[in-house]
């Protein structure tokens, strides 16, 4: 049995602060670019818009407009061009799905058997995606280091599902015909009247749409 998800959790956040505490580095915000992902006043902000300007006495001044990694409240703040801004790691790793419930997502690392949950409203995309979760798929979780670790998860770009029945159609139109599908983890899509029951076929996640026989 894993140990308590709490547990594994501190200790692997532990860990990752250790190892990426020496991979920081500091920049000056001339050279802040978009996306980048910066420690301000203890939270991680994420650059989204970057303004120069000046004041009064000619001092050159960079306005930088944050996002709040965890809770998406953005915010603009003003930096003098000699001021130093640390830069967080954001990492992306991939953990194998388990389950989930109401409101959280079971995950786990498969080289150190690690289980992670997560919250079901971090996660990047479209709310009824959820559907096309299986088990066993390979998740991408965003992880923003040392601190606060995992931020974000989304699935895959493609993946391969079982077909578990195909609805017929009375009437074939003219050329190809699709007709809707229900998976064996029961999503539903849309694939042409070719597709049989038992057939894997691979589904692009970010249309839900049919590709291919797999």
């Amino acid at each position: 049995m894993f140990r308590l998800a709490a547990s594994r959790f501190v200790t692997r956040r532990t860990t990752a602060h250790v190892l990426a505490a020496q991979r920081f580095y500091k920049v000056g915000p001339n050279a802040a670019r978009l996306g980048m992902v910066i420690d301000h006043n203890g939270s991680p902000q994420i650059v989204v818009a970057k303004d120069h300007g000046g004041t009064g006495r000619g001092q050159a001044v960079i306005k930088l407009t944050f996002k709040n990694a965890i809770t998406g409240a953005k915010s603009q703040e003003r930096f003098r061009g000699n001021d130093t801004l640390e830069v967080m790691l954001m990492v992306q790793k991939e953990y194998q799905f388990l389950y989930k419930d109401e409101a959280r997502i079971y995950l786990m690392d498969m080289r150190s058997f690690e289980e992670l949950s997560m919250a079901l409203d971090t996660f990047e995309g479209n709310k009824d995606k959820l559907a096309l979760l299986e088990d066993g798929m390979t998740i991408t979780v965003q992880t923003l280091e040392p601190e606060p670790g995992p931020i974000s998860w989304r699935l895959p770009a493609r993946h391969v599902y079982k077909v578990k029945s195909v609805e017929a159609r009375l009437a074939k139109e003219k050329g190809a015909t699709y007709m809707p599908a229900t998976l064996e983890n029961n999503a539903r899509v849309m694939v042409p009247d070719f597709v049989k029951p038992g057939e894997a076929i691979t589904v692009d996640l970010e249309k839900a749409e049919y590709v291919g026989r797999a």
